[in-house]
């Protein structure tokens, strides 16, 4: 073979190991034709000669290796960068990425464990004293409203009851003893009147009735007196035509007209007969005594004097009567007040009893978290029976630290899990008054309400609790990390005719991974969004949204 042609194959086999060469190392190298300005890049490898250079040259061949070749390649791209620096200079270009304001919804929800109790629980005291008969319940069991929890002995509320009815009996008969039915309807006519005052009636009575009766004595003397004139004046008249020893006739009241004969006897005939006259007159004397005799025994003035002195003499009596029924003020006070207390208390007994006899039952439906008290012993009035947790009235205790409190507020709705099953709730109580924790960290206690509580709940196990606190609809909102703090408070860079501008804003709802800006953008904003830790405000950019 010519030597011109050795030549020429060693050549298209060096061609060819130097392209694979370059292939095999262009990750490694990146070596990028545009960078360097070169137009190829020969990287040589070791290789196995087909032909032994001694036979094609006759001289010995050196072999290259491919780190050197590498490391000259790289340090050519090197000075190939620093040398492009340079020429850009000051006319350099910093290529972000923005996004535009846009407005959206923000929430911040808090996410706090508790612990689940009752909102509501209740002690059970015996309202009675007896014998406790049935009790079928133990702390944990679950009850329902209106289930039997206890009964009492009914002997012995029975008598129990007796006792009372009888107490209430004999009180009210020591307070009847002191107003007898008699003197109630004399003491009605001494109603409001003091001992003295009745004394001073009494008196005046006994005056109006002599006075009354002085009336009547000197009128009916008077009568009487015209009476006896009027006989008198038919004495004389009959003593005309009768004898002397006849005169006693008249003395003895007889007022009949009587005639005599001369001899005394009453023979016909012999009678010596009065004159007309005198016979007129005596009739006349009749009639007039006839009339004097009916009017004093009607006489309408001394009827009305002494119907007067029948009704003084009634008050006269039942004054008297109240008088001597009177009872001291004090001691009519103790006892009614005595009666009246008694009869309030055991009637509140006898009501007891009788509700006891049904035995005592579940207020609400709920768990017995205590029992105070065994089947078969005797309890007295006010003896602690039982203690129940209300189910239906469930909430859940938390401790809000003071980074949270601001955000939570009365009536915000709750997401609460309690043993793996969802319910709803709603903050009802924050604390006015903050505690000390384990850690010594001050917290607030908060209370949120189970609205749907049900019998699948068990009290003082843990719960986890979303509080759906701030909210905001319709708002700017950004990703948190668009947002830069310093000295003089939040902001974020914007893109402006092709520079970084600052513009200083307020944020107000943020989240782990939002915020929401109420002042110092508008929409449609173009917020930088790549890193702006090498920006500047003022540094020209530009937008290379992909």
């Amino acid at each position: 073979m010519s030597e011109n042609k050795k030549d020429k194959n060693l050549e298209e086999n060096k061609e060819v190991v130097t392209n694979e060469a370059v292939k095999e190392d262009a990750a490694e190298t990146a070596v990028i034709k545009e960078t360097t300005g070169s137009t190829a890049a020969e990287v040589y490898d070791d290789y196995e000669e087909a032909t032994p250079p001694e036979e094609v040259t006759g001289k010995k061949k050196f072999k290259l290796k491919k780190r050197y070749i590498v490391g000259g390649v790289a340090a050519v791209l090197i000075l190939g960068a620093i040398g492009r620096q340079f020429l850009v200079g000051q006319n350099q270009v910093t290529m972000v990425e923005t996004s535009p304001v846009v407005l959206g919804n923000i929430e911040n929800v808090i996410s706090i464990s508790g612990t689940v109790q009752s909102a509501e629980t209740k002690t059970y005291f015996s309202e009675v004293a007896a014998p406790i008969e049935t009790l079928d319940i133990k702390v944990g069991d679950k009850v329902s409203s209106g289930d039997l929890l206890y009964t009492y002995d009914t002997e012995a509320l029975d008598l129990a009851e007796k006792t009372a009815q009888l107490a209430i009996t004999q009180a009210k008969g020591s307070y009847s003893a002191l107003y007898s039915a008699v003197g109630a309807a004399d003491r009605k006519y001494a109603e409001g009147m003091t001992a003295q005052q009745i004394n001073d009636r009494l008196d005046a009575i006994t005056a109006e009735i002599d006075s009354l009766n002085n009336k009547i004595t000197e009128k009916t003397n008077r009568i009487n007196q015209t009476l006896k004139d009027i006989q008198n004046t038919q004495y004389d008249i009959n003593q005309n035509s009768i004898d002397d020893k006849y005169e006693g006739y008249f003395d003895a009241g007889n007022n009949t007209y009587i005639t005599r004969n001369e001899s005394g006897d009453k023979k016909d005939g012999a009678y010596k007969e009065p004159s007309e006259s005198d016979r007129q007159m005596i009739l006349a004397l009749e009639q007039t005594y006839n009339d004097v005799s009916y009017a004093l025994k009607t006489d309408a003035e001394i009827k009305s004097w002494n119907d007067q002195i029948t009704a003084l003499k009634e008050e006269q009596s039942h004054l008297s009567s109240a008088k001597a029924a009177q009872v001291n003020g004090g001691s009519a006070a103790q006892a009614k007040a005595s009666y009246e207390s008694t009869q309030l208390t055991q009637q509140d007994t006898i009501d007891k009893l009788e509700a006891a006899k049904d035995g005592v039952k579940a207020d609400f439906n709920g768990v017995v978290t205590e029992v105070a008290v065994v089947e078969g012993a005797t309890v007295t009035a006010g003896a602690k029976m039982i203690t129940m947790a209300n189910l239906e009235d469930v909430q859940v205790a938390l401790s809000v630290s003071k980074s949270d409190l601001p955000k939570i507020a009365l009536g915000q709705k709750v997401d609460i899990t309690i043993n793996g099953k969802s319910y709803n709730g709603e903050v009802t109580k924050i604390s006015g008054n903050a505690t000390k924790n384990s850690n010594g960290v001050a917290v607030v206690e908060t209370i949120i309400k189970v609205t749907n509580p049900d019998n699948d709940i068990i009290l003082g196990v843990e719960a986890t609790n979303k509080i759906h606190a701030e909210k905001a609809d319709n708002t700017i909102v950004l990703p948190y990390e668009y947002i830069q703090t310093d000295a003089e408070g939040d902001y974020v860079y914007v893109v402006e005719n092709g520079v970084v501008t600052r513009k200083n804003v307020t944020v107000g709802i943020s989240t782990s991974t939002e915020a929401q800006v109420i002042e110092g953008l508008s929409e449609g904003d173009e917020v930088i969004s790549s890193d702006v830790s090498i920006l500047t405000e003022g540094m020209a950019v530009a937008v290379n949204n992909m």
